[in-house]
């Protein structure tokens, strides 16, 4: 059996993966702050609770997998935050942790995980589309978003001699329970930007990740998932 683990997969994109990566026969370790929201098909998963914006979650989810899995044959590293505060509000504070949730905690995971990753496995960063491109919205976000790009591109060669593939995925703006909160008038515009008219879906952002995961050629690849944003 495989074994993988995707972080932040309570619900939405990651929740889809884990789903996704269940379906494919993979017995996988779900995780969040908190508990699942559902379960994916089938029996082949255990939910650990672990706060990924320090080294002690980091550490408690690591230690947990590398213990019940004899090898780790898929990683996913979803787990996000994000800061929506003006560029001229934003404090030390608030532009650290979104650092280190998405780049600086994702890093050492992997580093603690790296005697247990299968040779020949996969790595996969969930990344944004804000992180290939300039966005007002969140600096602090498409900042650590394009750091999390360079990151997985530069630990292509660490894992080459192993053949791990590393990727990214960079999805656009997907319709989760986060991006429903928004008003119809932003939705709306939202769509107006995007060539093909609408959010996508949780699912198809997991179909691409299944795909990069599953291909034993792809490596480095960093792809957007984003409906032709900016393209209308």
């Amino acid at each position: 059996m495989k074994y993988a683990l995707v972080t932040g997969s309570t619900r939405g994109i990651g929740f889809a993966i884990a789903a996704g990566l269940a379906d494919a026969g993979y017995f996988v370790f779900t995780n969040g702050r908190g508990d699942m929201r559902a379960k994916p098909p089938g029996e082949r998963y255990r939910h650990i609770k672990a706060d990924l914006s320090g080294l002690e979650g980091v550490n408690a989810l690591a230690e947990t997998v590398l213990r019940r899995a004899p090898k780790l044959d898929c990683l996913v590293l979803n787990a996000g935050a994000t800061c929506r505060k003006p560029f001229a509000e934003t404090e030390y504070a608030d532009w650290q942790a979104v650092m280190d949730t998405n780049v600086n905690m994702p890093f050492f995971l992997v580093r603690r995980l790296l005697t247990g990753m299968a040779d020949g496995g996969s790595i996969l960063f969930v990344s944004s589309a804000m992180g290939l491109a300039p966005h007002a919205t969140s600096v602090s976000y498409g900042v650590s978003k394009a750091a999390v790009n360079m990151l997985a591109r530069s630990l292509v060669k660490e894992f080459a001699p192993r053949g791990i593939r590393v990727n990214v995925i960079c999805p656009g703006f997907i319709d989760t329970e986060w991006q429903r909160e928004k008003p119809v008038w932003l939705r709306e515009k939202i769509e107006g930007k995007v060539a093909l008219g609408r959010f996508g879906s949780p699912g198809e952002v997991a179909d691409m990740c299944l795909a990069l995961i599953e291909n034993s050629y792809v490596n480095g690849a960093v792809l957007s998932v984003d409906g032709g944003y900016d393209m209308e």
